[in-house]
């Protein structure tokens, strides 16, 4: 369950301005509904209001109800679901207000849309919700929730799971392999919500590793909980407060762009001939700087003893896990583009296996993976076709002589094939 409000008083309220409050599912009673052929979307909140005041869906008026809707513009379905706010009260979830949005936990599950007709699972914390979809259809038929036994771990999933199942009709829908679980929601530059996913299992490989869903923060607004006269002003709020800030930006770089102008001018006008004299030069002497560069790098790899690809494999194929005769995993290519730095591709048996032999060079202090200039690392694995590869960048840590010679001696993997299986 997420942490109510009033137990997070730590946190200073300009922080919780930028917090997506996401409220457990099992606490909501929700509906499919068909949307009227001749009803405008501007009349989508009236005809929900008036199907929970006068539909027979809530027991409660509208105005006692923290409630959404999404909806399916294709399908002409609206899906709609509310839980009373008494309720929200007592179990301490107060003063909505001074979130940056407040969302039911089920609110990623409904920006997918699956080629079949499809129960999809989600978990999160310690709620899992079930959903079933219709083929193409963004909102589901059918939506349950149910909180989850902490104590019971994954014993308490399993049941849970059988519990929901067993609230379909399954002959008319496929079931998902895996259940996505719900992880960071932030909001993106572009007008949008980024909701981590990831596979609680993850070693089915027809299963896409990239599971993030993008919502449109605009469309979003109609999942918002909170009372709709406050969603109207606040909206209105936001709008205008990022109208003012482009303003002023815009304003600014304007003026700075024209400063730059100004003084590049007087600048350039100044120092034009010296530019060209100096690119000139310049020009001149790069042929020699890089030759001068090549020649200290062999020079140094030299002393060191030059590139020795068996002695680097050696100390990176003894980490492949499995057997001798039967790795986890084996190399299909090793490119040195220095000493130190290694290319690797390859495949493996499973996803896990990879990185647990990339956990196991870094954690054994025999390689590190490199990382690009935007500071990620180097690495990539794909899973499909009944095949999972890899490839990697790594740049191995030197070791003395003595300690290599050791490699050498104590293993029996140079007369292994490192580049094929077995």
């Amino acid at each position: 369950m997420a942490e109510p409000p009033e137990k997070s008083s730590e946190f200073p309220v300009g922080e919780l301005r930028e917090f997506t409050l996401r409220i457990p599912g099992e606490h909501f009673f929700c509906d499919t509904i068909s949307l009227p052929n001749s009803l405008k979307a501007e009349k989508y909140q009236d005809f929900v209001e008036f199907v929970l005041n006068e539909g027979g869906l809530s027991p409660y008026p509208v105005e006692q109800l923290a409630w959404g809707y999404q909806t399916d513009e294709e399908q002409r379905k609206i899906f709609v679901f509310g839980t009373p706010l008494a309720k929200l009260r007592q179990l301490g979830w107060q003063n909505l207000e001074i979130f940056r949005r407040v969302f039911p936990s089920f609110i990623s599950l409904l920006g997918n849309e699956y080629p079949e007709p499809t129960i999809a699972f989600l978990l999160f914390e310690e709620t899992l919700t079930a959903a079933s979809f219709a083929e193409e259809c963004s909102v589901p038929d059918l939506l349950y929730s149910v909180a989850l036994d902490a104590e019971e771990g994954d014993e308490s999933i399993e049941d849970a799971r059988g519990k929901l199942l067993s609230l379909f009709d399954l002959e008319y829908y496929e079931i998902s392999k895996d259940i996505l679980v719900a992880g960071e929601v932030e909001r993106t530059k572009d007008g949008f919500f980024k909701f981590e996913h990831n596979w609680l299992v993850g070693k089915d490989s027809d299963l896409s590793l990239d599971q993030d869903v993008l919502l449109s923060a605009d469309e979003l607004w109609t999942c918002d909980l909170r009372q709709r006269e406050f969603i109207n002003v606040e909206q209105k709020r936001r709008n205008q407060a990022r109208a003012r800030w482009k303003g002023i930006l815009v304003w600014s770089v304007g003026m700075a762009a024209m400063l730059l102008v100004f003084a590049g001018i007087k600048i350039m006008g100044v120092k034009l001939e010296d530019r060209k004299l100096l690119s000139q030069k310049y020009a001149e002497e790069v042929p020699l700087v890089i030759e001068s560069q090549k020649l200290l790098e062999k020079l140094r790899q030299n002393k060191l003893g030059g590139i020795d690809p068996f002695g680097a494999l050696i100390r990176v194929a003894v980490h492949r896990g499995g057997s001798a005769d039967d790795p986890n995993l084996w190399f299909s290519l090793a490119h040195f583009e220095s000493r130190n730095e290694v290319r690797l591709e390859g495949e493996g048996k499973t996803i896990e296996a990879i990185n647990t032999f990339i956990k196991s060079l870094e954690k054994n202090n025999i390689a590190d993976i490199r990382v690009s200039r935007s500071g990620e690392q180097m690495r990539e694995i794909k899973s499909g076709g009944g095949k999972t590869t890899f490839e990697i960048e790594i740049k191995i840590v030197e070791v003395e002589d003595g300690e290599l010679k050791s490699a050498y001696l104590s293993t029996d993997f140079w007369k292994e094939h490192f580049f094929n299986k077995g």
